[in-house]
């Protein structure tokens, strides 16, 4: 069963990435929706070090909507604040006194994707920000604030209503993808997978080199789920990322989609990764709470093939101890439940 840990600040020293595959992990996952270049060869090089068929994963960006790059400062946003969302284009055309009386935030779109949908609502950091839309004019988005908090560049935001872009692979999964291909990694895995069409725009970049690579999906909305068997004619492995699952779909719906998708990944002999909401107690420092437990035991029992930490290990104040933790549930669970290994 698979442990996958992803790098970041508090686990990007060699010491501590020793500590992480001697205590389980088995896969290495770089987010290139946080890329830092020399910070990704520096891991990629010392993992190798250390393990040399140790496995690593590029997880691409896919079609999540983010606060663009462009964004100019750090906001800290209030409860009942107004607040005003718009695309790239429409941001980048403003003047810096326009940016001053009203706080814009701009999002990785275009102007005429807001325009075209009926956006009901936003949500930022895995729901722990929420937005009630006032109104939709001209491709922007005035919005009161329910649950603030910081707003900076990259923030990752769940748009109810949006309506998606042509199929189409970004230019930034493909320089990331290049660079998996010259930095000797073997899974690239999509994020926001909706169909085998996105798999497939990856297959057709790589080309000759395929063979190379395990060619991953994320699956985090209900789209996802629903077309969950034809994206299964391009992958082996399927990942099911709950962070972005539960703002897109309710928690109460989450939590049976994640269900019936691991039946029919398990009913088409192919694999499933459990990633986010596992040890978000230990991310804090604190014991692993009894929920967490029971999930993990129930995910075991019904065949799941590992689990994927994120902040756990990127930004968590314990990520050895939450590795070894998960290690010794999963060791012990299929020892109890007669579970063979995969």
């Amino acid at each position: 069963m698979n442990i996958i840990a992803t790098i970041g600040p508090k686990t990007i020293d060699k010491w501590i990435l020793k500590e992480l595959i001697e205590s389980g992990v088995d896969i290495i996952r770089l987010n290139c929706s946080h890329f830092n270049k020399d910070d990704f060869e520096k891991v990629i090089k010392n993992s190798k070090d250390l393990k040399s068929n140790l496995h690593i994963l590029i997880d691409l960006s896919g079609k999540k909507v983010r606060v663009s790059k462009s964004l100019k400062y750090i906001y800290k946003v209030y409860n009942n604040q107004e607040i005003y969302f718009c695309g790239e284009d429409f941001y980048n055309s403003i003047s810096f006194k326009e940016l001053k009386e009203r706080k814009y935030i701009p999002l990785n779109i275009k102007s005429r994707t807001i325009e075209k949908s009926n956006i009901s609502s936003i949500s930022m950091k895995d729901n722990t920000m929420n937005f009630e839309i006032i109104s939709v004019k001209d491709g922007i988005i005035k919005a009161r604030v329910i649950k603030g908090g910081i707003i900076r560049e990259g923030k990752g935001c769940n748009l109810s209503g949006l309506v998606e872009e042509k199929n189409y692979l970004s230019k930034r999964d493909v320089e990331n993808i290049s660079f998996a291909i010259d930095n000797n990694a073997d899974i690239i895995c999509q994020s926001f997978v909706e169909s085998s069409n996105d798999i497939i725009l990856i297959k057709n970049i790589i080309k000759d080199k395929k063979d190379n690579f395990k060619i991953w999906a994320k699956v985090e909305t209900v789209k996802g789920i629903e077309n969950i068997v034809d994206i299964l004619n391009e992958v082996d492995t399927v990942i099911i990322g709950r962070g972005d699952l539960v703002p897109e779909a309710g928690i109460l719906d989450a939590v049976s989609l994640q269900i019936d998708a691991i039946k029919k990944i398990k009913e088409n002999n192919k694999k499933v990764i459990i990633a986010t909401h596992l040890l978000n107690s230990m991310k804090n420092g604190h014991l692993a709470t009894l929920p967490e437990i029971e999930s993990i035991y129930n995910f075991i029992n019904i065949g799941v093939d590992g689990f994927l930490l994120a902040g756990e290990t990127s930004i968590g104040k314990v990520p050895i101890q939450t590795v070894k933790f998960l290690k010794s549930a999963i060791e012990h669970y299929k020892k109890t439940d007669n579970n063979e290994e995969i």
